[in-house]
């Protein structure tokens, strides 16, 4: 379609160059014919008297205004490439075509103005994307409403051009001011029906910029939402990997215990000694149990706090979202002093990176500053983003388990979504996680 209505407006372009041609050879003839036929009918004196100024010579008249009319026509049709991406040449290729158009009108005495149209319509054609349209029409209205003889006779001196159809007689006088308005009325349907193709086709290209926009957005979406069913899954694949190792761990240990401390009650009173020995059966069951379930907790542990500790956990994290995203992340650590248990270092961590994620993904956020420092005797993490924010905060699964994950260490959040989102948690330390 878009390429269909450019094509159209190529067509009325061309159509337009086809009649102003026929129009200015029209004029230029009127001059040329007229003076002869004021020459072999001595009609100098009638016609001297009709007009204030000397007209000039009718066949400099012609050639003069059919040869800037190829120049007009040469510009338009040999636009070169290079000058589409620059404004302001644009904007002096426009002028330069002005300039032409408007010496054909003065040369044809300001007897017809209807070559502004065909600049107008090569400027739309050829700018139509630029912001600096509006003003280049701007002018183009101006000087058609004011390019007539009416008001640069006040200014230049110029015969009137209507002397000339003036002198034939009724008969031939009547056919060249009807062949005269039949041209220019063509000229203005072409020029009216350019605009209508060209406004359709902004119509039509603001429809289908519409239609892509939505489109994104229902992309994004889908991609959101496929994300959210994506951690569900994960979150529920995790459930059941940690429930199956707890089965096989814990629930393998819990039935060895019990048969073995069923042993023991059916032989404590009749055998001591066997009961002590199976008791120590029971004991290495059991701390064999613990270590089992130790390390499949462990296995939920990010492998950075692991290798790095919390402070080169976060920034690890840090540098692997901004590396992917245009996202800025801020880091004030000031707990040099301070040696978290296991379970502390993972709710931090966690906590850290839920709010990243939520910042890029649901608050849009392109700067993020995190800082955790120690006051009285806690610890004090405060997130804070540039996002959209929100004025009611709405307890989603991931600020559900920030609480849930904060409570277990005895700790407090608060959330706050009124200048983008902050996230602040107060967690109280022990006296063996500090030290000098």
């Amino acid at each position: 379609m878009f390429k269909r209505n450019i094509t159209s407006l190529s067509s009325m372009r061309l159509l337009m160059v086809i009649i102003n041609f026929l129009i200015i050879f029209f004029y230029s003839s009127v001059f040329l014919l007229g003076t002869k036929y004021i020459i072999d009918n001595n009609l100098s004196r009638d016609f001297l008297d009709k007009i204030n100024y000397i007209p000039r010579n009718p066949l400099f008249i012609f050639f003069w205004s059919l040869i800037l009319y190829y120049i007009l026509i040469f510009i338009i049709y040999n636009y070169p490439e290079k000058i589409k991406e620059n404004r302001i040449l644009n904007l002096l290729y426009s002028l330069f075509e002005l300039i032409i158009c408007f010496l054909i009108i003065i040369t044809l005495y300001m007897g017809y103005n209807g070559i502004i149209l065909l600049v107008f319509c090569d400027t739309v054609y050829r700018i139509q994307k630029d912001k600096s349209l509006n003003w280049v029409i701007g002018i183009l209205v101006v000087i058609y409403l004011l390019g007539s003889y009416e008001v640069f006779s006040n200014f230049l001196n110029m015969p009137n051009p209507i002397v000339y159809f003036e002198i034939f007689q009724s008969a031939p006088r009547g056919v060249l001011y009807l062949i005269k308005n039949l041209a220019e009325t063509i000229n203005i349907i072409v020029f009216v029906l350019f605009m209508i193709i060209y406004l359709v086709d902004q119509l039509q290209e603001n429809e289908r910029i519409n239609q892509e926009l939505n489109m994104i957005n229902q992309v994004n979406r889908d991609l959101e939402n496929y994300a959210t069913i994506t951690e569900k899954i994960g979150e529920s694949n995790e459930r059941k990997r940690l429930a199956r190792e707890l089965h096989d761990t814990l629930g393998h240990a819990l039935t060895g215990i019990a048969a073995g401390i069923d042993a023991c009650l059916a032989m404590i009173d009749t055998n001591p000694s066997a009961t002590k020995q199976q008791l120590g059966v029971v004991s290495k069951v059991v701390r064999q149990g613990i270590g089992d379930v130790r390390n499949s907790l462990n296995k939920l542990r990010p492998g950075a706090l692991e290798e790095k500790g919390l402070k080169g956990a976060i920034e690890k994290m840090i540098l692997e979202f901004s590396s992917v995203s245009d996202i800025e992340i801020e880091l004030n650590y000031k707990l040099e002093n301070i040696d978290f248990d296991i379970t502390k270092e993972d709710i931090i961590f966690r906590i850290i990176q839920e709010s990243i994620t939520n910042a890029l993904r649901h608050g849009r956020a392109t700067h993020i500053s995190i800082a955790l420092s120690m006051i009285e005797q806690s610890l004090v993490l405060i997130i804070q983003d540039n996002g959209e924010g929100c004025s009611h905060i709405q307890y989603g699964f991931g600020l559900k388990q920030m609480k849930e994950r904060v409570g277990i260490i005895n700790g407090e959040v608060e959330f706050n979504g009124e200048c983008g989102f902050k996230i602040q948690v107060r967690v109280p330390l022990m006296r063996g996680e500090i030290y000098d």
